[in-house]
Order: structure tokens, then C-alpha cells, then sequence
């Protein structure tokens, strides 16, 4: 078996390469002077949208702009065994969502993202998820997108007073 084959396959499948397809894309692509580069998704209201990655300094109709809208990341977690999809939008059925805390490591190579949850009542976790807040049409509609939902089909059982902490490594 080739793994560099297989790992392609299953990559080539989540949503998470899906979205760095997208955004890196987007953000990578020759671009001249007031010039700009769309990528589209479907936020969590399941709305299809289409948004500037990058443009001219004179528009602010761009995704990373923070003049009217946030820009940061959330980790949710919910109930929903349903396996993932690339057309997901949203958590299944989200219990909780925290904001993410993010730090990279230059000498590691890696951007960590993570949240923690301390339960209050006995809960079995089966999905975890990354969402973007930013803006998400224009430059005044402010939305989030899912990066990632990632599913435990047996759940994740954690008993009331314990901690869940959700954590992704991204290696560059």
C-alpha cells in the first residue's frame, strides 16, 4: 500500500483541505493592482456566499477585514453522530462553543488552536468544530463559516466537573 497515496485520498476528502484549498488559494493567486480574489462557502446559517480574500486597500469588502466585524476562530462541540461531509455547514447539534485561543510555534512549525469545556452535567461528546467569524458579504455582514467538523462515532463520555479541551495542530 502507498500511504503518501492514501493519506492524498482521505486529505483530498475533509473539510478542513477543503477550506485550505479555498482560503490558501485564494490568498496565493496573482492578483494585479486593485486587483482582488473571491472564495466561496456557505456560512452557518447555511446562506451561500461569496467573499474577497484579498483587494485593494480602498474597498473593504474583504473577509480579514475587522472594521465592522470580528475576526476569530471558535471550537463548538454537540451531540451528533452523523458522519462529516464537505458540504457541512454547521455542528449537527452544538451544545457548547468557546472562543479559540491560538498560538504558533516558529521553531515547531505549527499554529495550535484550542478551546476547554468544563462540563456541568454528565455529557457524551461526538463532534467537534471549527468555525471563522469575520466578515461574510460586503464589508458590514458579519457570519461565521465551519472549517471543521470532526465526529467520534463511539462519543467521547465526559462526567459533570470534568474537561473537554479540543485542540488542532495545523504543521506547516
Amino acid at each position: 500500500m502507498d500511504l503518501y497515496e492514501e493519506y492524498l485520498k482521505r486529505k483530498t476528502n475533509d473539510l478542513t483541505t477543503l477550506w485550505g484549498i479555498r482560503a490558501f488559494g485564494a490568498t496565493l493567486a496573482p492578483t494585479g493592482v486593485s486587483g482582488s480574489t473571491l472564495f466561496s462557502f456557505t456560512d452557518t446559517t447555511g446562506t451561500a456566499r461569496t467573499q474577497n480574500i484579498k483587494v485593494n486597500a480602498g474597498s473593504a469588502y474583504i473577509f480579514l477585514n475587522t472594521n465592522y466585524c470580528n475576526n476569530r476562530l471558535w471550537i463548538g462541540y454537540g451531540s451528533s453522530s452523523t458522519p462529516p461531509s464537505r458540504s457541512d455547514y454547521k455542528l449537527g447539534s452544538k451544545l457548547g462553543e468557546g472562543l479559540a485561543g491560538v498560538t504558533a510555534d516558529e521553531t515547531q512549525g505549527t499554529v495550535t488552536i484550542s478551546a476547554s469545556f468544563t462540563m456541568t452535567a454528565g455529557t457524551t461528546v461526538y463532534e467537534v468544530g471549527l468555525e471563522w467569524e469575520g466578515t461574510v458579504a460586503g464589508c458590514t455582514t458579519c457570519g461565521r463559516f465551519l472549517v471543521d467538523r470532526t465526529v467520534f462515532p463511539d462519543g467521547i463520555r465526559i462526567s459533570a466537573g470534568q474537561t473537554l479541551t479540543v485542540i488542532y495542530r495545523l504543521i506547516l
